[in-house]
């Protein structure tokens, strides 16, 4: 016949709260709490990279907007002498393909700088995460 001993039954049940009181005071909420902090960074990553895209694309309106300046004056240049209208033309192209290739060249560089320092920390961020699960569990046996 199966019989229940009382007494191993309440170290059991006693060991078993002792061991999830340990395991949630440390183990759970460290990783957790450090999860939660690097999920911060990355949504902060993440938003500068959108705020550089922003950015491109006002870059874009920008030139665009500059385009159709540009050629709106070359309307009104029409009517003045066409030497002078080739040579204004000309001068104002150069100067706003030099602005729009410089400030898209510029924004480009910024957010690939900013897309590549956020893949790095997020590589850099994943050997220090299983460098300490690996600490924890080894330091509680």
């Amino acid at each position: 016949m199966i019989s229940i001993n009382i007494s191993e039954l309440i170290w059991t049940v006693i060991n078993f709260f002792l061991l999830l009181f340990l395991l949630n005071r440390f183990l759970y909420k460290p990783v957790i709490s450090f999860m939660e902090q690097r999920q911060a960074r990355i949504d902060a990553k993440l938003r500068e990279e959108e705020e550089a895209k922003a950015r491109i694309e006002e870059n874009d309106a920008r030139i665009l907007e500059e385009k159709t300046r540009s050629r709106e004056e070359a309307k009104k240049l029409l009517a003045l002498n066409a030497e002078e209208i080739e040579k204004h033309n000309a001068e104002v192209l150069q100067e706003a393909k030099k602005a729009s290739v410089q400030n898209r060249k510029d924004s480009e560089a910024a957010l690939s700088q900013r897309q590549e320092k956020t893949a790095q920390q997020l590589h850099e961020a994943a050997p220090e995460l299983a460098a300490m699960l690996a600490e924890k569990l080894l330091s509680e046996e």
